[in-house]
């Protein structure tokens, strides 16, 4: 024996072997797989009347040579033959018969019983009408067949005679008046329930087929094939009946053909069906063919079982044939030899039949038998049927109720929609090589696990002394190996594989294929991967080589597939579990594998495939590959795409086997993977931001940390949005690993959501190990949430889908970022020159441009603000605003200046439109030195002082014209975006005051306003005033006197002092020209501060005072003191006049006042004079009534007795009764806090808030009378 059968288990041993063979030559191959599926499925049949099952065990091909040795083991005997055709007419059936009784006629000496199953015409044999619609449907029916006599009694065969059937029934039955039903039929109720339902009967000399012959078999007319319908009959149903009747009446269709001369062959049996969909009755017929099989089996086994010892003849294998000829039988060995060689076929017999337990006893006895004689062959064989007995008995109970079970579900459902499991029983478990965990079984077993093992190494150590019996040995190895795979001992499975491998045969190029894919699942299935890979492999080479004439790349292809898991490579790299960096494998048979994979896949033609190969080879030995293997690695796979380039797409080859997709992430490596925002200038806001109420935003501060701490950088969400409709970045940071510089090309990226137009673009990595930036761009073309889960680039001719999640260095799986609805864009300019270096006022401001100008204090100049729409959407809104820094937020509002009336009336703004509109740039300033506050009479007196030192060098003035804008569906969703101009005013020094005062004019209603002013600029300056100019060089001071009108009476009350100032700088008409410069400006007095006394100067006074001092008059511009001596008589005349505009003080009652007071070198003023002054007549005048017709006149007559400069003080209290001793002289009449005082024309008075009836008013003189007391 030859061939080996790698498929070998020890549950093979209580198998019935069927062959299944295709006949004749109109069956196609694809219709007899669909058979051959069908058939396969029923492996385990009930016997009916028993406690036992039948196992069967289907072959497609058996060698004759390997039947041979059925009488040394009997599960290798061909028992049955299923032989399956297809014809249409009766010339084709005769043809198929023919060739059916050849297939006999190879396995004539093993067979029980056979069947031809016949495809292609109607169940009762007749040819399908082919004008009929329905063909083979469900009006055709059922067939029915009568098995080929024979003579029970003569026969040496056994008759297959059901158990169910006893006493006179079995008489019947040999008499040839019973049907023999079909043992495992639906219920006989059940088919009373269904109307015209057909049941196959088995008829044996039936009354109703030999009719004529009175019940008499034919002997002449031979062997005969006849074919009965047969219908149940239904009461309620007329025409059923009449059919039935009518196909009674009709002659049997007959077939007659020649059985051959097989002898103990219980007969021959054909079946018809129209076709292989339309054959419900198959699974029932093939149940009857199997319990035929185990009855012929049955009667065997008995009478083996009664047949005496001494006239038994020898069993022998094949190769013993020879070796017995001449050999004396009369011994007493040659005697024992045949009782051992018969018990032990007995035992064989008896575990077909489903008796384990009386097989192991006819093995035991078998082998004490042949002991003695040193029957080696033998005794390994009963050696190995004790140890698949054990195995059977302990294992395999459990499984074959499973299949029982599932074999009889199968027949409670419709054709096709059965699924019996296809493995063989006892084969199912948890383990690795898929049988189930262990269980107990009812059958117990008196040899454990280690004596399964011994018994089997024992066989193996006798089969080994045949050499003719290496087929065998290798066999029981293999069924050791499954067996101790069972029982979860790898490492003894591992011994026995091993001696697989040293048993030598003369073997096929397809055998050592089987033999090396065998070796290959069982180390696997035992854990050894490694080994299994590398068994696998060595059948791949196997197919191609050398001496192979027909070597078959696709299933070295096929095999080397299969042996990559155990070199730890995978076709999808997401299936790995190696760490970055890591070596995971042995990699330099990891990179020959992937070298015969790639040439093998060049070999079967499929270039494609092996580009596929060599990405992966690239992708996972990249680090392991020197610089010269890089560089032929690149110059084939660019030799390979320059015929079929790489494509993204998954190859499924013919195997099933799914080759995805492998990216090469690896080649560039991407460090950094980061999405670019807008320009913060293009970046949408709010157009209305929502407003926060107090109550309902509570902030609460707290150190702790609550809450589990999120990393930002592993969020898939962005902080920025996108605008539909703008070119958007993401940009990388790649580096190159190669020993060239690398040429991408298509660099686009990999989006989910939102459609976008993407821009791919090529980029050069030079060979350098510096990082590289490269950017790709896309455009959203529509708004919504957009996922980016990678990149996609062309490399080598080989395109890849690189996922974020399978790069390593990148922890985000992909980015998500909302894109908002598209809004217009807008382009800001100035006619302005743009800023040499750009001042930045942070990112929030979004500054596009800048502008700068150069101005002196008091200039002021245009600039023109433009704004282009540079979209195709219309800009429907525009607010612009001026923001500026905290250093000049005070005054930023006074430097730039526009017309916001101007901007809003040229809305909207088409696209391509511009706005335009016009901003003054002022060059204020408060014209002041630094540290120079407010003026005054005394600030006159130090003019010559120098004031270099405090010259203010100039400001620059920073603002950021702010322009939001918005239009198109952004503007529909309150966004909008925000672009500025950033404005920088350098303010130079023109010129300042230095000092400032009042002094009273010759006429009342008027009075002059002494400025002194100094150029503080670099060139030559002209300053204009009251039609007068006055020319200024660079640091020289100058005064001017300006004449104004004075103001109304009242205004110092009623203004503050900042109103007052900017009041008083209307009437102060000053320029200034620098000619070197061409440059002219204003210089604003409005930041000037005046004190009181100065206010009131600058207001028209309600008295007119006339004085006169020794009858000379004292003027308001009179300047400096009078000399008398201690001694002298001075006379004080005064007269005060009300004006006829004050009439709120006629008719009240008034006091007047002559105090004379005393100033002291260090400018302390003294009152308390009664020691040195003399003064005759009263001080005070009382006034009953104030008329405009009669003036207030007082005269008092004064003598000093001591030198020193002295001052007289005149004042009228108007509305009060007080007299001098009410009045507080310490401060001028400015103490009391319920008074205010108004300057006038050398004059104030004061008013008291009483009420409306009495206000008390102190009016004051304020012209200059002082005395220098000389002895």
């Amino acid at each position: 024996m030859s061939v080996v059968d790698y498929s070998q288990t020890a549950e093979d041993h209580q198998c019935f072997l069927v062959l299944v063979r295709p006949t004749g030559k109109l069956l196609s191959g694809k219709h007899f797989s669909r058979c051959w599926e069908r058939i396969v499925q029923l492996n385990c049949v009930a016997i009916p009347g028993q406690k036992r099952v039948m196992w069967i065990r289907y072959k497609r091909q058996y060698s004759a040579e390997s039947n041979e040795w059925g009488d040394f083991q009997v599960h290798r005997k061909a028992l049955g033959l299923i032989s399956v055709g297809r014809c249409s007419n009766e010339a084709e059936f005769q043809d198929l018969f023919e060739s059916y009784k050849k297939e006999k006629e190879c396995y004539a000496d093993s067979l029980y019983n056979s069947r031809l199953i016949v495809f292609g015409m109607n169940r009762d044999g007749s040819e399908i009408q082919r004008t009929d619609s329905k063909i083979g449907g469900d009006d055709s029916p059922p067939p029915t067949f009568k098995m080929d006599s024979f003579d029970l009694e003569s026969s040496d065969s056994d008759s297959v005679v059901p158990e169910r059937l006893d006493g006179d029934a079995e008489s019947e039955y040999r008499k040839g008046t019973v049907e023999v039903l079909d043992p495992l039929q639906f219920d006989q109720r059940e088919c009373d329930t269904k109307a015209d339902s057909e049941v196959p009967r088995v008829v044996k000399n039936s009354p109703i087929v030999n009719n004529n012959n009175n019940n008499k078999k034919d002997d002449s007319a031979g062997p005969q094939i006849t074919f009965i319908r047969t219908k149940s009959e239904k009461a309620d149903n007329k025409k059923v009946e009449n059919k039935k009747l009518d196909d009674l009446k009709k002659p049997p269709v007959k077939r007659t053909g020649s059985n051959n001369s097989l002898r103990d062959a219980p007969g021959s049996e054909v079946v018809f069906y129209p076709s292989v969909d339309n054959c419900e009755g198959l699974e029932e017929g093939l149940k009857d063919f199997v319990t035929s099989l185990f009855f012929v089996l049955e009667g065997k086994r008995l009478d083996r079982g009664f047949e005496k010892g001494d006239r038994s003849m020898l069993l022998r294998a094949p190769f013993e044939k020879k070796d017995f000829v001449g050999l004396d039988t009369d011994t007493k060995s040659f005697k024992k030899k045949c009782q051992g060689r018969l018990r032990k076929h007995l035992a064989d017999l008896c575990l077909i039949a489903g008796m384990p337990g009386e097989a192991m006893l006819h093995y035991t006895t078998a082998l004490d038998l042949l002991k003695p004689v040193n029957d080696n062959l033998w005794m390994a064989a009963c050696y190995e049927g004790l140890c698949s007995t054990a195995v059977i008995t302990q294992f395999g109970t459990q499984a074959g109720s499973q299949s029982t079970l599932r074999r009889n579900q199968s027949f409670s459902t419709k054709r096709g929609v059965a699924s019996l499991d296809k493995q063989k029983p006892g084969l199912q478990h948890s383990y690795a090589n898929g049988f189930q965990d262990l269980a107990e079984a009812s059958v117990k077993s008196n040899l454990d696990a280690d004596d399964i093992t011994e018994k089997y190494k024992e066989a193996l150590m006798y089969y080994s002394k045949y050499k003719n019996a290496a087929v065998v040995e290798m066999e029981a190895s293999l069924k050791a190996c499954r067996i101790l795979i069972l029982l979860k001992r790898p490492l003894a499975a591992a011994d026995f594989l091993q001696n697989v491998i040293y048993i030598n045969l003369q073997l096929s190029d397809e055998d050592r294929i089987s033999r090396y894919s065998t070796l290959s699942s069982l180390y696997s299935q035992i854990g050894f991967q490694r080994k299994a890979s590398f068994f696998k492999r060595v059948a791949a080479m196997q197919c191609v080589a050398p001496q192979n004439p027909r070597p078959n790349w696709v299933q070295c292809h096929h095999l080397l597939v299969q042996a990559l898991a155990g070199y730890r490579i995978h076709l999808d790299p997401k299936d790995s579990h190696a760490v970055p960096g890591e070596m995971n494998g042995w990699t330099v048979i990891q990179t020959r594998v992937l070298h015969e994979l790639i040439y093998s896949a060049k070999r079967m033609g499929n270039l494609q495939l092996a580009v596929r190969y060599l990405t992966i080879l690239l992708h996972t030995q990249l680090d392991y590959l020197s610089d010269s293997e890089k560089r032929e690695l690149v110059t084939n796979l660019e030799g390979f795409t320059g015929s079929c380039e790489g494509t993204v797409n998954t190859l499924a080859l013919d195997s099933g086997v799914l080759v995805p997709h492998v990216p090469l992430i690896n080649v560039p490596r991407v460090k950094t993977f980061k999405l670019l925002p807008l320009a913060t200038h293009l970046e949408p806001r709010n157009l209305r931001a929502p407003e926060a109420s107090a109550s309902d935003s509570v902030f609460i501060f707290t150190p702790l940390n609550i809450g589990a701490v999120e990393h930002m950088a592993d969020r898939p969400e962005v902080d920025f949005k996108w605008v539909e409709g703008d070119l958007c970045e993401v940009e990388l940071v790649m580096c190159n690993p190669m020993p060239d510089a690398l040429s991408l090309s298509q660099l686009s990226l990999l989006t989910e959501g939102v459609a976008v137009e993407t821009f791919p673009s090529s980029v050069v990595l030079p060979v350098a190990p510096s990082l590289y930036r490269a950017k790709i761009t896309m455009r959203p073309t529509a708004a919504g949430e957009l996922s980016i889960v990678g990149y996609h680039t062309k490399l080598y001719g080989v395109r890849s889908n690189c996922k974020l999640r399978d790069c390593p260095s990148i922890p985000q799986s992909l980015f998500k970022i909302v894109v908002t609805s598209a809004l217009p864009q807008a382009h800001l300019s100035t006619s302005l020159p743009c800023s040499a270096d750009f001042l930045s006022f942070g990112e929030g401001l979004n500054v596009v441009t800048s502008a700068t100008a150069v101005l002196y204090c008091g200039q002021s100049k245009e600039c023109t603000v433009t704004i282009q729409n540079k979209s195709r959407l219309p800009i429907d809104w525009v607010k612009v605003s001026l923001e500026a820094t905290r250093d000049s937020k005070d005054y930023v509002n006074e430097v730039y200046m526009w017309n916001s009336e101007n901007v809003q009336s040229q809305l909207p703004i088409p696209p391509s439109g511009v706005l335009c509109f016009t901003m003054v740039l002022q060059g204020i300033g408060d014209f002041l030195i630094p540290g120079v506050g407010k003026g005054g009479r005394d600030s006159l007196r130090r003019l010559g002082e120098p004031v270099n030192q405090l010259v203010s060098l100039g400001r620059v003035v920073e603002g950021v014209l702010r322009v939001d804008y918005s239009g198109g569906p952004g503007y529909h969703d309150n966004l909008c975006r925000c672009s500025s101009v950033a404005f920088s005013v350098d303010i130079l020094p023109s010129v300042v005051f230095t000092k400032w005062n009042v002094m009273l004019s010759e006429s009342s209603d008027h009075c002059y306003v002494i400025l002194d002013l100094k150029n503080v600029c670099d060139h030559d300056t002209e300053v204009r005033y009251s039609g007068q100019s006055a020319y200024l060089k660079h640091q020289h001071i100058r005064s001017i006197c300006i004449e104004v009108e004075r103001l109304e009476p009242g205004l110092v009350d009623s203004h503050t002092d900042a109103q007052f100032s900017s009041l008083l700088a209307s009437f102060l008409d000053i320029t200034y020209t620098i000619p070197s410069q061409k440059v002219s400006g204003k210089v604003d007095a409005s930041r000037l501060t005046w004190t009181k006394e100065q206010q009131q100067l600058l207001c028209l006074s309600p008295v007119s005072w006339d004085i006169h001092l020794n009858g000379q008059v004292i003027s308001p511009l009179h300047i400096g003191s009078l000399e008398y001596r201690t001694g002298q008589l001075i006379r004080l005349d005064v007269e005060a006049t009300i004006q006829s505009e004050t009439s709120e003080l006629f008719g009240r009652g008034a006091v007047l006042t002559v105090c004379c007071c005393q100033h002291h070198d260090n400018g302390v003023v003294s009152y308390n004079t009664d020691q040195y002054v003399i003064a005759m007549g009263n001080q005070d005048l009382h006034v009953e009534q104030i008329s405009s017709d009669t003036p207030v006149h007082h005269s008092c007559t004064y003598m000093f007795t001591c030198a020193g400069f002295y001052k007289f003080d005149i004042q009228l209290r108007v509305g009060s009764g007080e007299t001098q001793s009410d009045i507080n002289y310490g401060n001028g009449g400015q103490g009391n806090p319920m008074v205010n005082i108004v300057q006038g024309h050398g004059h104030s008075y004061t008013v008291k808030d009483e009420g409306q009836d009495s206000k008390p008013l102190l009016l004051k003189c304020l012209s200059v009378i002082e005395v220098n007391i000389v002895e």
